[in-house]
């Protein structure tokens, strides 16, 4: 911005850019004191009072009444005419901090981990591009930084013909869901992509931005499941006895029956009733696993230390593992922190998925259990027992699915036994995740436990246990 002004500060004559920016007319400013609408913030209150070259802070007033700041710097004109006439240059420092937060801004927008960001060129080409725009496309900056927008989106036709209608149409695409990427490493993400343009209208480009919400996505699934298994547990605490009751009067006239038939020699009626006892046996088995659904009532909540449990039910699994050929390696530290739970029921979580891990494996194998513990600001907030086996992994088809009541990889299967260690150990404020990626199978049983306890444990040392 440019300033002429005579040698009693008054204004002769200004540029373009100076009326422009303050809203001002030759109407308003010619003739009018330098003072009226340009103010020294420091030093002299003129330019004429300052050295040539030397530059200044002042305030500029706008024709609304507000003002901006910018530096200023004041030389001599050398004219033919005998008035001395002065040229003050003006510099808006605010329009240059403000672009150079935006430029900060947006280069931060560029570098976030947490949120993909694609700028395309008026061409739609690939101007830039973020780190997780990179993990979620599958290819390197370099490579897709000058590419179409037709080869960057060519594995998602429905989302290619969204961006092409808002090339068109100039309709801005808001909270789109997505998902990308192969399927055993998709990807939940949220799309968001609008044109952008300058103050004159002109088309610059465009931008897409995704944000990945898989573990949001994850999150309301288990919340879904915890529906279904709150729903199935209200049922089956209101119908599970009344199912009991008829059972018990069916299964004891069998057993009448059944001996009666074998003091008269009725070999092939005998063996029916031998069928029909087991099935029963199996439908108590089936109303017993329904009851465990509903939140227990006889639970008894004390401080357990699981590394004694997992040595209590190591000859269970050991033998059982046996029968099968299989090697239980049990690899625990000496001490684990003490976690608030029911110790029968935390023995039935770990027999039940050492159970499971066995029977996937069918003949040889090897399972592993062994502890591990999460520390927060030096102390222990989570204790991990995972257990892995090495059998064939769980297919992809019911990978998400494996704690939802009555999925099953099993043959004669209930699939109600995940379900209920979700359930208890959710009671107890923890989680179960399953990993089933190539060599196996890992569930890992994560409780809470105490920060006091494991305070009091800093000094205590670690030595593996094993049991074959």
């Amino acid at each position: 911005m440019a300033v002429v002004f005579t040698a009693h500060a008054k204004i002769v004559k200004t540029n373009q850019l100076f009326r422009l920016q303050t809203g001002l007319t030759n109407d308003n400013v010619v003739g009018a004191a330098l003072s009226d609408w340009i103010r020294p913030t420091d030093g002299p209150s003129s330019p004429a009072g300052r050295k040539p070259q030397q530059l200044a802070h002042v305030q500029v007033l706008r024709s609304d009444g507000k003002a901006f700041y910018a530096e200023q710097l004041s030389a001599k004109l050398v004219l033919d005419s005998t008035e001395e006439l002065q040229l003050l240059l003006l510099y808006n420092t605010g329009s240059l901090q403000s672009r150079h937060l935006l430029q900060q801004f947006a280069l931060t927008f560029l570098k976030d981990e947490n949120l993909g960001v694609i700028l395309l060129q008026p061409d739609f080409r690939v101007n830039d591009i973020s780190p997780l725009a990179c993990r979620v496309l599958g290819a390197d900056r370099g490579v897709v930084i000058g590419r179409r927008m037709d080869e960057v989106f060519r594995r998602s036709p429905a989302e290619l013909q969204m961006l092409r209608q808002l090339v068109i149409e100039e309709i801005p695409i808001r909270n789109h869901r997505l998902r990308w990427g192969p399927e055993e490493n998709r990807s939940e993400l949220l799309m968001d992509a609008n044109l952008l343009r300058d103050e004159q209208g002109e088309l610059l480009g465009a931008y897409v931005t995704f944000k990945d919400v898989s573990n949001l996505r994850s999150l309301e699934e288990q919340v879904q499941r915890s529906d279904r298994l709150s729903m199935i547990g209200q049922i089956a605490a209101g119908t599970a006895h009344e199912i009991r009751n008829p059972l018990t009067a069916i299964k004891g006239f069998l057993q009448m029956f059944k001996s009666t038939l074998r003091e008269k020699g009725l070999d092939k009626e005998y063996g029916y009733t031998e069928i029909m006892l087991t099935e029963i046996d199996r439908i108590n088995a089936l109303v017993n696993e329904f009851l465990l659904l509903s939140k227990p009532k006889d639970v008894s909540y004390d401080l357990v230390e699981l590394a004694t449990v997992l040595r209590e039910i190591m000859p269970i699994v050991s033998n059982e593992a046996l029968l099968h050929g299989i090697t239980v390696n049990y690899d625990a530290q000496a001490w684990l922190p003490l976690v608030v739970a029911d110790r029968e029921m935390l023995k039935q979580v770990f027999l039940n998925i050492c159970k499971n891990g066995i029977e996937a494996m069918g003949e040889g194998g090897a399972l592993t259990v062994s502890g591990r513990v999460e520390r927060e600001y030096g102390f222990s907030r989570w204790v991990n027992i995972d257990i892995h086996d090495n059998g064939p992994g769980i297919p992809a088809a019911v990978a998400d699915k494996i704690f939802d009541p009555f999925v099953t990889t099993k043959q004669n299967g209930t699939g109600l036994g995940l379900s209920v260690c979700q359930r208890i150990v959710h009671d107890l404020g923890g989680v179960i995740r399953v990993s089933s990626k190539g060599g196996g199978t890992t569930f890992t049983v994560s409780l809470p436990c105490s920060v006091d306890a494991a305070h009091s444990s800093t000094d205590e040392t670690e030595s593996p246990r094993s049991a074959t």
